[in-house]
């Protein structure tokens, strides 16, 4: 019997140093920049699949004016999905202050900038691994809505994140949106700069009508072959969570366009492929209780 116990404990304590020896660590620096003024926040420390809560702080000159911004995003979780990393690593977080109200990046209008990256990598996109994303959850306090208010928003608006990159603009490949009452959540698929607004500001995606269609629909996209752009429309028969996905011949998620809820109606996405390569792709649109998918050629 004490044979079988201590057989027992050397195979628990066994399994979880391999589990241990799986969990990747992942140091987390976070910055406010303004200007050429930058002040690190905090450090901390989590493994994949934990969560890292924005910390409050009080801001010292000349950063003490944007106090109430920096209280709109405290307690925001920030994590990386498990699974995602095969190396410890160290995550800088910048966020940016508004240089004026109202705030314009590349002619459109957003409440939120920031650059996140991996040190070893930086001026470089980090992907993660198995289709796995970090996720940031920014919640919907009284703090959030004054600080959207003051920069020239409306409370309770549908928002929209989008990377940035410089010489191309906006970006929405890699990249999604989920808005819920309580919070708005961001996953992204790489680290980038990444800014945030309105869906009418930064969507490729719109509400081409609101006619109900009869059924879920998956259109062939235009112009298919196509050249770095198409076109890929969907109908949505009632209020159903929704993903609309990219993914290459083998099967492999390779963006994911649009996920969240989305209202009955017919929607347009205009893709735009800069970053992939030639080839045979397959779209898919996802919903509560129906999986459509077809094919688009990319030529380049």
């Amino acid at each position: 019997m004490k044979k079988s116990l201590l057989l027992l404990f050397v195979l628990l304590l066994s399994i979880n140093r391999v589990f241990s020896q799986t969990q990747d660590t992942i140091t987390i620096k976070l910055y406010l920049l303004h200007g050429l003024n930058i002040l690190e926040i905090a450090t901390g420390k989590v493994v994949e699949g934990q969560e890292y809560l924005l910390p409050q702080a009080t801001l010292q000159p000349p950063f003490n004016a944007y106090q109430y911004y920096y209280n709109a995003i405290v307690g925001s979780k920030f994590y990386i999905e498990e699974g995602g990393l095969n190396q410890n690593v160290t995550i800088n977080i910048l966020f940016e202050m508004p240089p004026q109200i109202p705030w314009i990046i590349n002619g459109k209008r957003v409440w939120f900038f920031a650059t996140f990256e991996v040190e070893g990598f930086s001026g470089q996109d980090f992907y993660f691994q198995n289709n796995k994303s970090a996720v940031l959850e920014i919640p919907r306090t009284a703090a959030f809505d004054g600080m959207i208010q003051q920069l020239g928003f409306t409370p309770g608006t549908t928002w929209h994140f989008s990377y940035f990159k410089q010489g191309v603009g906006f970006v929405n490949l890699n990249i999604s949106t989920i808005n819920q009452p309580d919070k708005v959540i961001c996953k992204l698929r790489h680290f980038s700069e990444v800014a945030g607004s309105t869906q009418s500001e930064l969507s490729v995606e719109e509400l081409i009508t609101s006619q109900v269609p009869t059924d879920f629909e998956l259109k062939q996209n235009y112009p298919n072959p196509f050249n770095s752009s198409t076109t890929i429309e969907y109908g949505i028969s009632y209020r159903s969570f929704v993903r609309l996905s990219l993914l290459n011949s083998l099967g492999e998620v390779v963006a994911t366009l649009v996920e969240g809820v989305r209202e009955s109606g017919v929607y347009r996405y205009k893709l735009t492929t800069d970053d992939l390569p030639s080839g045979i792709y397959i779209y898919k649109l996802e919903t509560n209780n129906k999986v459509l998918t077809r094919k688009m050629i990319l030529i380049k």
